[in-house]
């Protein structure tokens, strides 16, 4: 079982090349990022399943530029995105940064992308919440031929341009590997998961139990039958809190959010994660927002049994 930890890595924290290179010495695969590029006054209040919007949202760095630090400081972290907002880029400078991080990680990137959840950003960056599954399709599509295509053209219902040269391409081939970010015990994730077998490299869901993963990952592996593709060739990462495994504190902010975790040992749900089908599992931390955030990654690896 591979493991990875994700946190919200804020501006006014540690250094994330610090960050990074103390994950890689404690032994985990690799280090989760998502991003915020702006949160919009009217959002301060909204919620998600009942939980309050996390203060420090507000306080994400960039993502390409915070993951190309921590690259440089490291030899081999990997390093996934928790997730891209796809539809808050513009595709053809999206898919030159993706590629050129490739490049600079040699080879150590996984692109994990969402289509965001609050509502006042769509208006922000251009374009309708209710068509934001629309748009993030068509540029993950788009994205596919900048990473792939010399000569790279598309027409599509929301991206489109004429034969350009995008260059560096991936040093991952055919292209960096691209997971959904989308998905929890709470939602019915069909469409996610024929979404996964249409068209990405792996599945990034969240809080999901064994039983349920096992469930999912079988559905999933009839979606593959049904498009021809290799359902063992996918990356599959769960993205679980450390406080599941009885490791670490309770984020500020997660009472709500993690209110029915009932913790369990660390050998025991890790083995039946493995069993479930589960190749990577991404250990959620409280933000790592000073410098008592290398004494708590210290100690859940050590939880863990990375340490």
């Amino acid at each position: 079982m591979k493991l990875g930890v994700t946190a919200n890595y804020v501006w006014s924290g540690p250094p994330i090349a610090r960050l990074a290179r103390h994950i890689e010495a404690l032994g985990f695969e690799s280090m989760w990022m998502g991003e915020h590029p702006a949160i919009p006054f009217a959002s301060l209040e909204a919620e998600r399943y009942g939980v309050p919007l996390p203060p420090n949202y507000r306080d994400m760095p960039d993502l390409m530029v915070s993951l190309a630090a921590a690259a440089t400081a490291t030899s081999t972290l990997r390093f996934g995105t928790n997730v891209c907002v796809v539809p808050q880029h513009e595709p053809i400078v999206l898919a030159k940064q993706v590629a050129t991080l490739d490049r600079l990680s040699e080879g150590r990137l996984i692109f994990g992308f969402g289509t965001g959840w609050i509502e006042e950003e769509a208006a922000i960056f251009g374009y309708r919440f209710d068509k934001r599954l629309g748009v993030t399709l068509d540029m993950i599509r788009a994205l596919k031929v900048l990473w792939t295509e010399e000569r790279a053209s598309y027409a599509g219902e929301y991206v489109s341009f004429p034969e350009i040269y995008c260059n560096p391409k991936p040093l991952q081939k055919p292209h960096v590997p691209i997971l959904v970010g989308s998905g929890n015990d709470k939602t019915d994730n069909t469409a996610i998961l024929r979404r996964v077998a249409r068209i990405a490299d792996g599945w990034l869901p969240s809080f999901l139990s064994p039983p349920q993963m096992r469930e999912q990952l079988r559905e999933l592996r009839g979606y593959c039958e049904e498009e021809g593709r290799d359902f063992a060739a996918l990356d599959i990462t769960l993205l679980v809190p450390a406080i599941s495994f009885g490791v670490g504190p309770l984020p500020q902010w997660g009472a709500k959010a993690y209110e029915d975790i009932k913790p369990r040992p660390v050998a025991e749900l890790l083995a039946e994660y493995q069993e479930a089908g589960v190749g990577r599992i991404a250990v959620g931390l409280p933000d790592l927002e000073d410098e008592g955030a290398f004494a708590l990654l210290e100690e859940v690896a050590a939880g863990m049994g990375l340490a």
